[in-house]
């Protein structure tokens, strides 16, 4: 049905290119009264004005961060089409959905699909993609195939975030919020001038939050949030073209938040005999169902459990970067180097339930990373311009994990698993794109990238017994592994300036995600000993980026196909067994939309649209003997339509401007397992509506204001991960109504 909209979609977008002219010459006599603003962004390691880039982007600028409260990359999946993220284990480990492409491994080397920067700096471990959303110029969200520029691992895309500079004047800000579950919030930030040359900016944010799920075992209160993150910028301008960045941050969290619901699998009756006989998908969603201890949860409401351990889930973060952008008369010398330290240790109660199945105890766990690039970029030209650059890479993860399945020995054999490994990272690259005039308004762009990466594993694990005394006479397996890839990705594109503020685009791009070894894999030693390969993309686009009306509409259109090869599926067996493998080709198409409009001064609107239809192809695979075919399935967390709808209306008053915002966000159902099981998925369309009213100074100095978000009170499920071995699933719930106050002042 998709290929019908898709065709549908260019038409649409060949038929924009022909309104712009009528429009603007209607218009243009007009007196502009305020219009959207424009955004200058660096998606193309330059800056432009965001309406000149030939992509798909969405950009937030930082008042619009602000206005919809965002306070982490979660937040995002609210605003950008396509984009699905969700953080059921709080900041420890994302997942990351962009058209359909992202990862759904829960092991702590598990790299997202889409690039996640920080001021131009990879950040590759999960645990640490979540802490900087705050005090920011901008956020820019690309779409799509971006291996060029950004390198490794961003064939769903790329996520940049920028934290405001210092300038040359004082000036800063400071706010403080509470809101139900007794959530406490302060943030503030102040740029101090040190000289002429020398400033520096420092700011910082700390909120806590009781949970909101109640523990019948004691009356406590699980899935709280307790975390904290700062940020330290120098900058130093000695003279006309030397412009220096330090940036030191660091974050931390301590909470309990990956507790989910139970939900089990079995027919009650069987499992009294000892026949363990999967229930149907309608059954297990009205909870009939029993684990292998015969556990079901006596109690529908998903916000109160019975757990029978407690958890915790800890993060501390540190990391520094260096960035230098040097005119050399004609030429910009760019030099990004950064260095990311994450620590991570969580203590998962493995089923949701009081009778314990098993208790995972992930780390700690400490990951590494040392970057540099360099970018020569030449001076914009309509005629010509080109970028080279260099990039290494050096990452050393350190993982220590636990397995206790002492209640449920019978089926492993062993009461736990004690699992240690060292994996190391070294990535070198070379890459560049120039940009040619063909003709008045018509350009070519054209990028290529080669990447040579390299990956050891030192990877062992140990049968013992619950207290981690050894059983064996030796290590259940201990591997060392060592595997290396070179991969190119690349971009060719043209773009026409179709009317003045009106630019159509078309571009094929080759992106891909890098190989790697099977972590996961704590009691298999066949699965740890497999490898898997890079899984690369090609992507076919078309797009058109409008600005009517006197700037009071803007659209844009992007209609794309992808060709995937190799992809990497992560599969958690019903056995209990997982391993990443190239298991299947895949393809996607789909739609996006983005619309701005300000019909009248005091009246924004705002909607973006994302359809979507993905599958995958020659999809069959056997485990444990069993063949399932799985071609033509749905692609994991990818939903067939998203849209959110977004407005702010303001009253201009002598005190200053009463203001009302409300954003609207629609997903479709998605499937948590490559399978497409009814009862292993979000079980239809999921709905948020946040809302917000305030008061800003008639002289910008202070704002006053109150929220809530999911004012509707939906109940969502944001994933499920299906123990098919021990009769159960984790079913993750979305946080119930929050609101509060919010009083911040600027000066």
């Amino acid at each position: 049905m998709l290929k019908g909209k898709t065709k549908s979609a260019y038409g649409a977008i060949a038929l924009a290119s022909l309104l712009p002219s009528v429009a603007l010459a209607q218009e243009a006599q007009q007196e502009d009264a305020g219009g959207i603003a424009d955004i200058v962004v660096t998606a193309q390691r330059r800056s432009e004005s965001l309406q000149d880039v030939p992509l798909a982007v969405s950009a937030l600028d930082a008042q619009r961060i602000k206005e919809a409260g965002f306070r982490d990359v979660e937040d995002l999946s609210s605003t950008v089409p396509n984009l699905n993220i969700s953080a059921l284990w709080g900041t420890s480990n994302p997942k990351i959905f962009m058209r359909g492409i992202g990862n759904n491994n829960f092991n702590q080397t598990a790299e997202s699909k889409v690039a996640v920067y920080l001021d131009q700096v990879y950040l590759s471990a999960p645990s640490g993609q979540l802490f900087q959303m705050f005090d920011l110029d901008r956020i820019e969200v690309l779409r799509g195939p971006q291996g060029t520029l950004y390198g490794k691992n961003a064939t769903g895309g790329a996520i940049s975030v920028y934290s405001k500079k210092p300038g040359d004047a004082a000036e800063g800000y400071a706010r403080a919020g509470y809101g139900n579950y007794d959530a406490y919030e302060l943030e503030g930030a102040a740029t101090l001038p040190l000289s002429s040359t020398l400033s520096a900016r420092i700011a910082g944010t700390w909120s806590k939050r009781d949970g909101y799920v109640t523990d019948l075992r004691n009356g406590s209160k699980v899935n709280d949030a307790d975390q904290w993150a700062a940020r330290g910028l120098l900058r130093w301008q000695p003279q006309s073209g030397v412009d220096i960045t330090l940036n030191i941050h660091g974050g931390g969290s301590d909470s309990t938040n990956n507790n989910s619901a139970h939900r089990g699998l079995f027919d009650p009756t069987q499992a009294a005999l000892g026949s363990f006989v999967r229930l149907s998908p309608d059954q297990i969603i009205a909870r009939q169902g029993v684990d292998i201890l015969g556990y079901r949860d006596p109690n529908p409401d998903p916000y109160v459990n019975t757990y029978g351990t407690d958890t915790f889930a800890k993060i501390d973060l540190f990391g520094v970067s260096l960035v230098g952008d040097f005119d050399l008369g004609g030429l910009t010398l760019t030099s990004v180097t950064g260095y990311e330290k994450s620590k991570r240790h969580v203590l998962q109660e493995g089923n949701g339930a009081p009778s314990t199945i098993f208790t995972i105890d992930w780390g700690p766990s400490t990951f590494e990373s040392i970057s540099q690039e360099f970018r020569l970029a030449s001076a914009d030209s309509e005629s010509f311009s080109w970028l080279l650059g260099a990039f290494a890479f050096h990452e050393k993860g350190t993982v220590n994990n636990f397995y206790n399945l002492s209640s449920v020995n019978f089926a492993l054999g062993l009461d736990a698993f004690d699992q240690a490994y060292t994996q190391k990272t070294d990535t070198l690259a070379a890459f560049a794109q120039g940009k040619l005039g063909l003709a008045d308004g018509l350009h070519l762009t054209v990028g290529a990238r080669i990447n040579y990466e390299k990956r050891s594993l030192d990877h062992s694990s140990f049968g013992t017994t619950a207290a981690g005394v050894s059983v064996l006479p030796g290590p259940l397996f201990d591997l060392n592994l060592e595997d290396s890839w070179t991969e190119w990705s690349g971009r060719v594109a043209l773009d026409y300036e179709i009317a003045p503020d009106v630019l159509g685009f078309i571009s094929v791009n080759r992106g891909f995600t890098s190989g790697g070894f099977n972590t996961g894999a704590f009691n298999d030693p066949v699965g740890a000993a497999r490898t898997f390969d890079p899984e690369t993309v090609i992507s076919y686009e078309a797009g058109v980026k409008a600005t009517l009306l006197n700037r009071r509409l803007r659209i844009n259109a992007t209609a794309f196909k992808y060709d995937y090869k190799d992809l990497q599926v992560f599969t958690f067996t019903p056995s209990g067994l997982q391993f990443i493998e190239n298991a299947s080709n895949a393809e996607i198409q789909g739609i996006e939309l983005e619309v701005q409009a300000v019909p009248f001064r005091n009246l924004e609107l705002g909607a973006s649209v994302g359809l979507l239809e993905s599958k995958y192809k020659n999809f069959v695979r056997s485990v444990a003997g069993v063949v399932e075919d799985l071609s033509g399935n749905r692609l994991i967390g990818a939903p067939n339509a998203q849209f959110n709808l977004v407005g702010k209306y303001s009253i201009p008053t002598a005190l200053g401007d009463f203001w009302l915002r409300g954003d609207y966000t629609y997903t479709g159902n998605r499937y948590y397992d490559e399978r497409q099981l009814k009862e292993i998925s979000s079980e239809g369309r999921t709905q948020n509506l946040n809302a917000s009213v305030g008061l800003t100074g008639a002289n910008d100095r202070f704002e006053v204001s109150a929220w809530v978000k999911n004012l509707t009170k939906e109940v969502n499920i944001i994933d499920i991960l299906d123990v098919g071995l021990f009769g159960y699933q984790n079913v993750w719930y979305n946080m119930p109504r929050t609101f509060g106050l919010s009083l911040e002042y600027r000066y």
